[in-house]
């Protein structure tokens, strides 16, 4: 039995349980897939390429034959398959006991846009999920009674961001896509924290729902190479080889996200990173938030809720 697996087995099994893995046919999200199936869980892979995630999900029944695997269309950079996803999962996933929300891009081509009109890269990896999340309280999923757990996936490049640039930042493609990453995930990072302390604001989580934030540190996925890359092919497919062998599989990096799936003893006043050197690599251990996200602005909720409610009127 490899060391990944000993981990794994480490906790209870999860039978009965579901848990909706978003970006699932790939990286991460494929990796936590694998890893809940193999205990038990029902998984329901959220993804925006069903030829994609079809494949992904033949590949799990390979290796799981009796898995429990649904597909539902999810693109986090329109809201309209927000809509129609939350209308799927409130309808036939409603006791849902995880959300781990992986998708996301890095290094589009220079001024894309998502379908709402904002810069692809921020609209995707943290507009799309303040939506989704809204969408969600709307429909009350947070108010029952059931005990959920909501993971952010973050990134090690944490960025400082001003409290005066949010609503600059949500409207503007800055000049390095590289930066835009970074704001983009230390605003989702910022967000977790926010809803970890269970204020009571526009988008709030009870304490029955946690809010739990991690990074994988540097792994080997394919976020380099999607379709919207700026990336030539000859260097997203000699990145992805490199990446191979010198930083770890996204098997190894996904156990961060089972950990706060799965510990009965998780914090939410700390985060899971890989335990090795500079948080590169290693097996899931948890650290204080950075400071860099415990001092983005405290109205982040109030500022995204109102730059959504001036680009749509019926947004609540």
């Amino acid at each position: 039995m490899n060391k990944i697996r000993e981990y794994i087995n480490k906790f209870e099994r999860v039978e009965g349980k579901t848990y909706i893995v978003t970006g699932a046919n790939s990286g991460l999200g494929y990796s936590t897939s694998k890893h809940l199936i193999s205990l038990g869980g029902k998984v329901i892979m959220a993804c925006r390429n069903l030829e994609k995630a079809n494949h992904a999900k033949n590949d799990l029944l390979k290796i799981y034959p009796k898995a429990q695997i649904d597909i539902l269309t999810y693109d986090q950079a329109d809201f309209n398959s927000i809509d129609h996803f939350v209308h799927q999962v409130k309808s036939e996933y409603n006791d849902f006991s995880g959300l781990v929300l992986n998708a996301g891009l890095f290094h589009p081509k220079k001024a894309m846009l998502t379908k709402d009109g904002y810069p692809l890269t921020i609209g995707t990896n943290y507009v799309g999920v303040f939506y989704l999340l809204k969408k969600l309280h709307e429909d009350h999923f947070f108010e029952q009674m059931i005990d959920r757990r909501i993971i952010f996936v973050g990134s090690l490049s944490w960025s400082k961001v001003r409290r005066n640039q949010i609503e600059h930042i949500l409207k503007n493609n800055p000049s390095s896509s590289i930066k835009e990453y970074a704001q983009s995930k230390t605003l989702l990072g910022a967000l977790a924290y926010q809803l970890s302390r269970h204020k009571q604001e526009e988008l709030y989580f009870p304490p029955h729902v946690k809010a739990l934030l991690m990074h994988p540190g540097v792994v080997a996925t394919n976020i380099v190479s999607s379709k919207e890359s700026s990336y030539p092919q000859w260097f997203s497919s000699l990145a992805m080889k490199a990446l191979g062998f010198f930083v770890p599989s996204s098997d190894k990096a996904s156990l961060g996200i089972i950990k706060l799936l799965l510990d009965k003893n998780i914090s939410e006043d700390k985060i899971v990173v890989p335990r090795g050197l500079f948080h590169i690599s290693g097996y899931p251990k948890e650290v204080k938030y950075a400071k860099k996200l415990r001092l983005v602005d405290e109205k982040l909720i109030q500022i995204s809720q109102e730059i959504l409610k001036k680009d749509l009127p019926d947004f609540l």
